[in-house]
């Protein structure tokens, strides 16, 4: 028996020791990591109010986007306040607040209506639909919208004015997430400040506070290319709480203010609260600037023209249909844009339209001679300096395809001067393998097709440019193939492209080498760090021989000083460049069925000719209609280039 208790005494023994191991163990070895543990479980970490955006500057400096203090009333909903002391409170609270109630929807109408009669609408619906949602055939959402269909107008002939105010402001309340602040008016009155900063109880879940929006100082200037900052959509949620952002952070929506977003977003103070108390563990920071490519002063005055002579264009005749153009400014020696200029003339009135440079595209028509020339030279189907007649062409069983007149005998450079269609046609007929004959069946190659656009590609048509923006177009390309196809896409009246691929391709072929990617940014300021946009070459134009290269220059020199863009640029400037026009289509009585034929001008140009410093395009749709009275075209692009051109001269060139 003794022997027993022994035993049982050292098993005791060594039972307190290894508890006496463990205590140590946990409160003296592992004491910093329970305790990081426990803090972890008793502290929180909370985020302070938005910094402010960084600011957005021309290449010069100059400031084009800032940030202003706002007065700002707002509502966080007490997670304890009922519908029906909600309710009450929208309707104190509209009579010290001026909002613009006209916004109020029919529809959020009938979500109030709902709100507050739900028993008696779902007794207006029948029974089948009942009984599907209780068997869950039909959706939470579903039976809303059928709730919601039993609402009718009679119903809301009940709202008085002063209900439809306090309803509005509900649903301003409750937009959104339940946990968010709700923002019920940004730029207050002073009176209005001041009223709701006071502590009222009557205000329960109203406050104020200064917050952020983006002063654009430049007003309508460049406004659809810097974009838009909103708070974040539903449908983006996820992808902005992945990157650490808060549900009701302000954040880029377009363009500029979309794509560098989180450079210039700022970063908030983060605190931890300890016994309720708030200590601040991170400084905040501002936003990092942005310099763009941009030079506002070029900008500016290509804004000035562009909006000058469509107004005066829309007084003369056969306008009726032209209502917008678009202009870009570009340095061809690396893709960065100077000026991104679009106009758009609605009700008698000049709005920008600057994005429309990358997202609308026409067929250019003879612009693009410049690349199609090429094509024939490097593929061995014209030699430097040849003649040909320019006759119409005749296909069997199709129409006559001439050039504006006939012109003769004439070599490569006097059709690209005179801008020859029937010089090209027989060039894209000797592509698609066609020994063509007058009136005589002609079946060309479909690899013909892919020759001519491989080619394009290279120099910029019918590719993105790579500009960094959203929903830049590449263009449209036509499917069908035929002869008489094949010679309009040589001419560019078959693919469409946009402004800025016109420029690409003039760029490139200004630089003779290398296909920059189009861009907007110059550098990001990161404190004292400076980010700076390295030029991208997207691809380069070795594969075609430099002497057809400057054979195509020279043509292009000849066509500003001898041809059909006589005037549009002085010479003084050495310049070179290349007309277009194109027949398009417009849908003039809005039934879907594009059937009233009109012109569509461009321009391609760069100067000076021998150390190019600016590429320029424009692009000017539906300039003039086609009708029996008059053939008359309005001169617009003539007189946008010569006063864009003088203005860059005398301030860049001389």
């Amino acid at each position: 028996m003794t022997k027993k208790v022994n035993i049982l005494n050292i098993l005791l023994y060594l039972s307190f020791i290894l508890i006496l191991l463990r205590i140590y163990y946990l409160q003296i070895i592992k004491y910093d990591y329970y305790q990081e543990k426990l803090l972890a479980l008793t502290e929180k970490e909370v985020l302070g109010d938005t910094m402010p955006r960084g600011r957005i500057y021309d290449k010069s400096g100059n400031l084009l986007v800032d940030n202003t203090l706002i007065k700002t009333i707002y509502y966080k909903k007490d997670k304890n306040i009922s519908l029906e002391e909600e309710i009450e409170l929208a309707y104190f609270v509209k009579d010290y607040l001026e909002l613009d109630y006209s916004k109020l929807t029919t529809s959020y109408l009938k979500d109030f209506y709902l709100l507050t009669h739900e028993k008696e609408i779902i007794k207006r619906l029948n029974e089948l639909d009942i009984k599907n949602y209780k068997q869950r055939k039909i959706t939470d959402l579903e039976y809303y919208k059928l709730k919601k269909d039993q609402v009718t107008n009679e119903d809301l002939s009940i709202y008085k004015e002063e209900d439809k105010k306090a309803i509005y402001l509900y649903y301003l309340m409750n937009n959104g997430y339940s946990y968010d602040d709700k923002i019920i008016k940004k730029d207050a009155t002073d009176l209005e400040f001041a009223y709701f900063s006071e502590s009222n109880s009557k205000l329960k879940g109203f406050d104020t506070k200064y917050t952020y929006d983006r002063l654009y100082l430049y007003g309508d200037t460049l406004r659809t290319i810097l974009g838009n900052i909103g708070p974040i959509t539903m449908e983006n949620k996820n992808y902005y709480l992945e990157k650490g952002y808060s549900l009701n952070d302000m954040v880029g929506l377009t363009n500029i203010e979309y794509i560098y977003d989180d450079y210039l977003k700022g970063e908030k103070e983060v605190y931890k609260v300890v016994n309720n108390e708030k200590i601040l563990v991170k400084d905040g920071r501002v936003g990092n600037d942005l310099y763009l490519t941009i030079d506002i002063n070029l900008q500016k005055e290509a804004e000035n023209i562009l909006a000058t002579e469509l107004i005066k264009a829309k007084g003369s005749l056969n306008t009726n249909y032209f209502d917008r153009s678009y202009l870009s400014i570009t340095n061809p020696n690396d893709g960065s844009v100077l000026a991104i200029v679009g106009k758009i003339y609605q009700n008698k009135k000049i709005s920008d339209y600057s994005v429309g440079v990358i997202t609308d595209t026409m067929t250019p028509g003879s612009v693009v001679k410049g690349a199609s020339i090429l094509v024939g030279y490097n593929e061995g189907k014209v030699k430097i300096g040849e003649f040909m007649i320019d006759e119409c062409i005749k296909l069997k069983a199709t129409p006559k395809k001439c050039s504006i007149y006939t012109m003769g005998y004439l070599n490569d450079l006097d059709a690209i001067k005179k801008s020859s269609n029937v010089y090209q046609f027989k060039i894209a007929l000797r592509v698609g393998g066609v020994n063509y004959r007058y009136d005589q069946p002609a079946y060309v190659k479909d690899e013909a097709f892919d020759i001519y656009r491989n080619y394009f590609k290279e120099f910029g048509l019918g590719v993105k440019t790579g500009i960094d923006l959203l929903n830049e177009s590449k263009g449209y390309q036509g499917s069908k193939k035929d002869a008489g196809l094949l010679m309009n896409l040589a001419i560019g009246q078959y693919d469409t492209y946009t402004n800025l691929g016109l420029n690409q391709y003039i760029a490139t072929l200004a630089n003779g080498k290398n296909r920059y990617q189009m861009h907007l940014l110059k550098e990001i300021k990161k404190g004292e760090e400076v980010l700076s946009f390295k030029p991208v070459v997207l691809n380069t134009i070795d594969n075609i021989k430099e002497e057809y290269l400057l054979r195509v220059k020279k043509a292009l020199k000849l066509v500003i000083s001898e041809g059909t863009g006589q005037g549009y640029i002085n010479l003084l400037y050495n310049p070179s460049g290349k007309t277009g026009t194109s027949e398009t289509f417009v849908d003039s009585n809005q039934d879907g069925i594009y059937e009233t034929k009109t012109i569509s001008t461009s321009f391609v140009s760069y100067l000076p000719s021998d150390k190019p410093q600016f590429a320029i395009a424009i692009s000017t749709p539906n300039i003039s209609y086609i009708n029996s009275y008059s053939s008359y075209i309005y001169p617009f692009n003539k007189l946008v280039i010569r006063k864009l051109t003088d203005y860059i001269g005398q301030n860049y060139l001389s």
